[in-house]
């Protein structure tokens, strides 16, 4: 136990000056740390909480309590897990006993230095290191008290918004108006959903920032009217609705400040889509879009689309028959290996630049005669024809861009 014996006199010193100490100390609380930052309805607790640990001091002082034995007071208690569930900072309550532990070591160094004798350094240095040793336990229980009704009430609060978001996605019979005011979401309107997800390499606290960066840059490209809805998903996996006013913007809008921000981040997005329904439809679009992207592998694009890939990902309940429409149309083409993988691509490109030999070279960035040399082949060696109607090899090309698992291995 650590003696403070010496000190005792001087608790006892501070008996009747506490009433005074913490009128005062309320006051001047009020002053640097307003209670309009913390909500009306906490003045009374904070209050009590500083009339609670004042009085602690003095008694701890006055009767040579170890304080590192200490534990906070009732109020004070009720008064930290009160703002931990409002998100008021820790950094505001532990001010708030910075500025306590302040006048109250003012006025016992006071009642030191009114005591003349060649023992008031050693008194005060005392006086110090049990100030110092309080505050830490203080602060330490207080930390480990605020932390842990946060991460209670952040569970909770965040459990009942899944369970409101799962009733508006699944449910027929759904009170819309107790959601709205749950979730502090309007659905009156349009919305358009984004998947969002990271690398497993990426850590939790990078993932987050990541996520923050990515959220707001897509709500800035979309011009969202007023604040998204956030859905954690999964570790590293979000769902985010923006409320839009508008048609959809520009694929390159939105991509783009993702990309240039490298952010280890891959997004997709649902259809704008009008109230509930809207909504459920988005919602489920982005999540179609984000399993074919995870199909495709690492080398599919970051920001994906649902509009631009709907025909790929409404088929990804249908394995067996997309494997066997490939290798009809594909033949040995659709094998998985290096040269074919790139004999594919270009064809892609070839046939949307409509069969110009010039312009698939400056998309690919090679020479012209790199691309009818790769087209020689696909034509020659694997025999696809392209001289009638191309959608089917189109189409094909896709599948296998999106649906590698169709891919067959090479004989």
């Amino acid at each position: 136990m650590a003696a403070y014996g010496s000190l005792v006199w001087v608790g006892q010193a501070l008996g009747p000056l506490t009433g005074a100490i913490t009128e005062e100390l309320i006051r001047v609380t009020e002053q640097m740390i307003p209670v309009t930052d913390i909500a009306f309805d906490l003045a009374d607790m904070r209050a009590a909480s500083i009339a609670e640990n004042v009085a602690v001091v003095q008694y701890v002082l006055a009767n040579n309590v170890d304080p590192a034995t200490v534990s906070p007071s009732a109020a004070a208690t009720a008064y930290a897990q009160r703002l931990a569930r409002r998100g008021v900072p820790l950094t505001v309550l532990l001010r708030a006993y910075g500025l306590g532990q302040y006048r109250l070591l003012d006025a016992a160094i006071g009642l030191i230095l009114a005591v003349p004798g060649p023992d008031q350094p050693a008194r005060i240095a005392e006086l110090l290191e049990f100030a110092g040793r309080y505050l830490d336990r203080l602060n330490s229980s207080m930390g480990r008290i605020y932390e842990a009704e946060r991460d209670r009430w952040l569970s909770s609060r965040q459990a009942a918004r899944q369970q409101w978001i799962a009733r508006l996605l699944d449910s027929d019979d759904v009170d819309v108006p107790a959601a709205e005011t749950a979730l502090d979401y309007r659905l009156d309107r349009r919305h358009r959903a984004a998947e969002l997800w990271t690398t497993p390499t990426t850590t939790g606290a990078d993932a987050a920032r990541a996520f923050e960066q990515a959220r707001q840059l897509l709500s800035t490209a979309m011009g969202a009217e007023g604040a998204e809805l956030v859905s954690a998903t999964g570790a590293r996996d979000m769902r985010i609705w923006f409320p839009v006013d508008g048609d959809p913007v520009a694929h390159d809008v939105l991509a783009d400040p993702i990309e240039s921000a490298g952010l280890p981040v891959r997004v997709t997005l649902g259809p704008v889509g009008e109230g509930l329904p809207g909504f459920r439809r988005s919602a489920r679009g982005a999540a179609r879009a984000k399993a074919l992207v995870v199909s495709a592998g690492p080398d599919a694009p970051g920001v994906v689309e649902f509009d631009a890939v709907a025909p790929f990902a409404l088929l990804a309940d249908e394995p067996d028959e997309l494997a066997g429409f490939v290798r009809r149309v594909l033949g040995p083409l659709a094998e998985d290996t290096t040269k074919t993988t790139l004999l594919r691509h270009t064809l892609e490109v070839f046939l949307a630049e409509d069969g110009s030999f010039s312009r698939t070279a400056r998309v690919l960035q090679v020479h012209r005669n790199t691309v009818q040399y790769r087209i020689q082949q696909v034509t020659g060696r694997y025999g696809i024809s392209l001289d009638t109607d191309s959608f089917e090899v189109r189409f094909a090309l896709g599948v296998c861009r999106w649906h590698r698992q169709v891919l067959t291995a090479a004989t």
